[in-house]
């Protein structure tokens, strides 16, 4: 028995039988012990002797009749008002042997005046047996399996339909997720699954990003070096070296910025004050907002933005100083970096963010680098949930990087 839902079906009917055979044991054993007739309605049944002999000493017979009628309406079983031998006074029956038989525990009750004058008989209604309630009590068990069930299947069915999920996560479908809306410990379970599996799918893309853009760039100076040694070139040969360290350390840099989100402690930090730093390295028309303070990685937001300048300076013509500007804008803060240069053919703007993409007019691998500064720039300001985009400003290419505060 491996299904938790067909555990907690026989739990709740296990729970239903026990408590059904509790209650026929307490009913069978216990109740008449506690509950005797005689005990409970002694006190009932003087008062309604006494009420009776006033009743028929007042008015005879029709009185008694009256008052008799009254109380078999509201009390159950039958009643009679005896005189001293045992006969009935309404109808003459002789009730002596059933007054001779009465007693605690017995169906017959009778109480009789000081003066024995009197006697009032009252025969009460059979106890029930327990066994014609069986069909209300299958009502009762058939409802409370029904519920058993229900309870079983809202608790067993999203443990199944999450056992799934983790059964083909495991067999390397990367994308697949609980998307729980249940309120309840189930429901956190399934987020924590996926907020587990959101950090391993994007461990594990940024590795296999890094093999394969590893295994793409470095076949090039490779082939380089390789023929450099060949040729008994060393100075070639170093040039070559310090290109692949130069290409390693990019690539390891882009990989960690997207390793793991959640690893990377955000603090609170002057924008304002890093950029005016960041720029007293440079060359730049300034138009800086003071003031502008954002939550984040200080160092991360520093390398998107040397990138994005080093960049621009790189293809800036000399006589044009590349401009920096921040501002806070719609309660985002707002970084535009543009050069005057010749810009880039418009089909190409959204591919200036991809790993080892270069405009081929402007850029080559001796003058351009790699082709990672901007995909660097474009993740680490993914991390802290802005965006970057780029557009031509005739002249001139701007780019835009814009992220909460």
């Amino acid at each position: 028995m491996r299904s938790i839902f067909t555990k907690l079906t026989l739990w709740f009917l296990a729970t239903l039988a026990l408590s059904l055979l509790a209650f026929f044991i307490t009913n069978r054993y216990f109740t008449p012990r506690v509950f005797e007739p005689g005990r409970m309605f002694r006190s009932t049944h003087r008062l309604q002797l006494e009420s009776a002999v006033d009743a028929y000493e007042r008015g005879g017979k029709p009185e008694l009749a009256r008052y008799m009628q009254r109380v078999d309406s509201l009390f159950p079983g039958s009643h009679y008002l005896l005189d001293a031998t045992g006969h009935d006074l309404l109808t003459g029956r002789d009730h002596s042997a059933e007054v001779a038989n009465s007693g605690p525990g017995m169906s017959m009750i009778a109480h009789s005046t000081s003066d024995k004058h009197y006697t009032m008989l009252a025969a009460l209604m059979p106890r029930p047996d327990l066994m014609s309630f069986l069909p209300y009590y299958f009502w009762i068990a058939l409802l409370v399996a029904l519920m058993a069930w229900a309870f079983a299947r809202h608790f067993g069915q999203p443990l199944r339909a999450l056992r799934e999920t983790v059964r083909r996560f495991g067999g390397g479908d990367l994308t697949m997720r609980a998307r729980s809306t249940r309120r309840d410990e189930l429901g956190d379970l399934a987020r924590d699954f996926d907020a587990m599996a959101d950090r391993i799918e994007t461990l594990l893309t940024a590795e296999r990003r890094l093999l394969q853009d590893v295994s793409h760039e470095l076949r090039t100076p490779l082939s380089r070096l390789s023929l450099a040694v060949q040729l008994g070139r060393p100075e070639q040969s170093k040039q070559e070296i310090a290109r692949m360290s130069a290409l390693i350390g990019e690539l390891t840099e882009m990989t960690r910025a997207e390793g793991d989100p959640a690893a990377h402690a955000r603090e609170p930090f002057d924008l304002s004050g890093l950029l005016t730093e960041i720029a007293a390295s440079y060359d730049l028309n300034l138009d800086i907002q003071p003031g502008l303070t954002c939550h984040g990685r200080p160092a991360l937001l520093r390398r998107a933005v040397e990138n994005v300048l080093q960049n621009a300076q790189r293809y800036a013509p000399a006589e044009e100083k590349t401009r920096l500007s921040a501002a806070m804008e719609n309660g985002h803060a707002v970084v535009r970096i543009r050069d005057f240069g010749p810009g880039v053919p418009e089909a190409t703007l959204e591919d200036l963010f991809r790993p080892f993409f270069r405009v081929e007019v402007h850029r080559s691998r001796d003058s351009g680098g790699v082709g990672l500064g901007l995909a660097i720039a474009q993740r680490a300001v993914r991390l802290h949930h802005g965006d970057i985009v780029a557009r031509n400003a005739n002249p001139g290419l701007e780019v835009t990087i814009r992220f909460p505060l």
